[in-house]
């Protein structure tokens, strides 16, 4: 009986969230972040009135643009900025620098960037005064015979690889960050998580370093839990981000966040491993 316990909690112990049944990865998925393609924000602001003498930033929070990003993305980008100069004592203002929100597939990562880091632009924002910027990119997994097809009461689990220390996972720089990660039905709907709600925030993870890569790139988990009933149809996933970028944000860079290497499992359900770990274990006792 001792011996049948230890084989018991052994099989539970090794039978554990990590080794569901893989459903999405780079083996069927080979292409999810390319070919290399992006969208960005185009400032298209009119020039300030206000006369002033000197470089002036013009904001744009709610200049969008939207686009199919390679086989399986779309993508939505949002807020730019144009700095304009001040000539014959406000009488005509030059265009200088602008930039944008940018969404961008590199092959091997889905990126969250800013299309020009101009400090010119940003060192001219003024105390107080952020540039707003928002990112969504959306994946349907519905390649032919590769499908995710969502079944009811099923966890999955979803992995990826996330590097933003410079941005999107630091608020040290005042950027006031949000980033999170959503599991879509087939119908586009959001699916709970475990944890609650349905937007599992990025930031809150507990993030894991990964032998081999640099420190800024981490490991991210996440976990949703199917109703009794879920919409058929090819499943996918949303990731979304925003920031309020200001002036003390000079140098940051171009690249707010990435995410590469992404798997999605269904996880087998406690209950289910248990059973599972007492029929090998009877199993055992009938060979005896």
């Amino acid at each position: 009986m001792k011996r049948t316990s230890l084989t018991l909690a052994f099989l539970v112990a090794t039978l554990g969230f990590s080794h569901g049944q893989i459903l999405i990865d780079g083996s069927n998925y080979s292409g999810l972040f390319g070919p290399s393609d992006s969208i960005s924000v185009t400032p298209t602001t009119d020039p300030p009135e206000d006369g002033l003498l000197g470089i002036e930033v013009v904001l744009d929070a709610a200049e969008t643009q939207t686009a199919t990003l390679g086989n399986h993305w779309s993508a939505t980008a949002t807020g730019a900025a144009q700095a304009y100069l001040s000539v014959l004592d406000g009488a005509l203002y030059v265009p200088l620098s602008g930039t944008g929100a940018e969404v961008a597939l590199a092959g091997s990562a889905l990126e969250f960037n800013v299309d020009n880091d101009n400090d010119t632009l940003l060192g001219a924002l003024g105390t107080g005064v952020g540039l707003s910027l928002a990112w969504s990119a959306t994946a349907t997994f519905d390649d032919p015979g590769e499908q995710l097809l969502l079944a009811p009461n099923t966890i999955y689990q979803v992995e990826f690889y996330v590097n933003g220390n410079d941005g999107l996972l630091s608020s040290t720089l005042g950027l006031v960050p949000q980033f999170g990660i959503e599991l879509l039905d087939g119908n586009g709907q959001a699916v709970g998580a475990v944890e609650g709600g349905s937007l599992v925030d990025i930031l809150g993870l507990e993030l894991l370093g990964i032998i081999g890569s640099p420190p800024e790139t981490k490991r991210a988990i996440a976990q949703f839990r199917t109703g009794s009933s879920v919409a058929t149809g090819p499943a996918g996933i949303r990731f979304t981000g925003s920031a309020l970028v200001p002036a003390t944000a000079l140098g940051l860079g171009e690249r707010f966040a990435s995410v590469s290497n992404l798997s999605v499992t269904q996880v087998p359900e406690p209950s289910a491993l248990m059973l599972a770990a007492f029929g090998f274990a009877a199993g055992l006792r009938r060979r005896r």
